[in-house]
C-alpha cells in the first residue's frame, strides 16, 4: 500500500494536491493544515506543530483529531510521520516539502530512507520534489526507465566498499568499487529506454534530477 507524507509546501511539483487529491496522505506538522486547505482529509496528522500560528492550531483541531507532540523528542516530526505510516501498513511512502528549507532536516529525511528495519522489512521510501527524487537501493538489481523529465541519474555510495554495475546507462560500469566521498557516478543518463542497476554489495542513494529550468 502506499501513503504520501506531506512536510510543507516548499518545491512541490505543479498541480501535486489536485493530481493526487484522491490518494491516501499524512500531514506531517504544517502539511497536515496545507492539506485540509486543499481538502484533502489526511489518514494522520502528526508532529509538534510549531510551524502553525494559534490561530491555524485552532483550525487544526476543529478539523482534525491532532494531538501536538512535545519539541523536545527523540525524533523529527518525520520521522515520527514514517513510522506511523510503516504501522499502519504501508510499503511505499513517498515525502513531499522536506527540501528547500534547513539542511539538518533534509539530512535526517534522507537517513530515514535508511532506517535497517525499513530496508529489512521492504519498505520502500522516496523523497521528492520539483526537480528530484531521491531513494535508497542496498544489495540487488533494479530497474530504471527513462524519464525524459528526469534525465540525469545519480549515485552516492552510503557505505564502505560499495560495488555497483550499470547497463544501459551513457557512461556504464562494470563491478566498480566506490568509496565514501567519491563524485565518479554523479550526473549519468538513461541511455535508451531502460537502465540497470545492481548493487553487489553496500548501498546507494539514487538521485533522478533535472535542471530547475525544466521544471514543469
Amino acid at each position: 500500500m502506499k501513503i504520501n507524507l506531506l512536510c510543507g509546501d516548499r518545491h512541490l511539483p505543479k498541480h501535486l494536491l489536485e493530481d493526487k487529491s484522491e490518494e491516501e496522505w499524512g500531514g506531517i506538522d504544517r502539511g497536515a493544515l496545507i492539506l485540509i486547505e486543499h481538502e484533502i482529509e489526511p489518514i494522520f496528522s502528526l508532529g509538534d506543530f510549531d510551524s502553525v500560528t494559534d490561530e491555524e492550531r485552532s483550525e487544526l483541531k476543529t478539523k482534525l483529531d491532532i494531538n501536538p507532540v512535545k519539541a523536545e523528542k527523540a525524533d523529527t516530526d518525520l520521522g515520527l510521520g514514517v513510522k506511523e505510516a510503516v504501522e499502519c501498513g504501508f510499503d511505499e511512502i513517498d515525502i513531499y516539502g522536506a527540501t528547500g528549507g534547513r539542511l539538518d532536516h533534509f539530512l535526517g529525511a534522507v537517513q530515514l530512507l535508511q532506517v535497517p528495519e525499513y530496508v529489512e522489512a521492504g519498505i520502500v521510501i522516496r523523497i521528492i520534489d520539483t526537480n528530484n527524487e531521491i531513494s535508497y537501493l542496498e544489495k540487488g538489481e533494479y530497474h530504471m526507465t527513462y524519464d525524459k523529465h528526469m534525465p540525469y541519474v545519480s549515485f552516492v555510495p552510503q557505505r564502505p566498499n560499495t560495488v555497483i554495475s550499470l547497463t544501459g546507462f551513457k557512461y556504464p560500469l562494470q563491478n566498480q568499487t566506490l568509496h565514501q566521498g567519491s563524485t565518479l557516478t554523479i550526473s549519468n543518463e538513461i541511455a535508451a529506454y531502460r537502465g540497470t542497476i545492481e548493487v553487489e554489495s553496500g548501498g546507494i542513494l539514487a538521485i533522478r534530477s533535472r535542471d530547475a529550468q525544466h521544471s514543469l
